[in-house]
């Protein structure tokens, strides 16, 4: 299989569409190369890999809004890209904070 059968296939263009989101994102929001290269791993991965997650959700959150199946996964993948830096801010946001909270002693370790 070549590189472009790869991309041909669900993971592929997962792949494409989170990386042209991630890039949409980057440059709507540009502060500067390294930052830009940063957003757009961050964007193509967690597209790669919570594109199963995004559809649900999208079907959820836009209500009626019919898609076909054969391009749910690349509208999710493309979405996931744009917001995946997001996303991925929140959750480790929210490991701090209970990072921190242990820290402080207000969630003792069990033992």
């Amino acid at each position: 299989m070549s590189i472009f059968d790869w991309f041909q296939t669900d993971k592929g263009s997962l792949l494409v569409a989170g990386l042209a989101g991630s890039a949409v994102s980057a440059a709507m929001e540009w502060t500067g190369f390294l930052p830009a290269i940063r957003k757009i791993v961050v964007g193509t991965l967690s597209a790669l890999y919570l594109s199963p997650l995004a559809v649900p959700f999208l079907t959820w959150i836009l209500g009626g809004l019919s898609v076909p199946p054969e391009n749910a996964s690349g509208v999710g993948g493309f979405l996931m890209g744009v917001v995946g830096i997001v996303v991925i801010e929140i959750i480790l946001k929210a490991f701090k904070l209970k990072r921190d909270d242990i820290n402080r002693g207000l969630f003792p370790p069990s033992e």
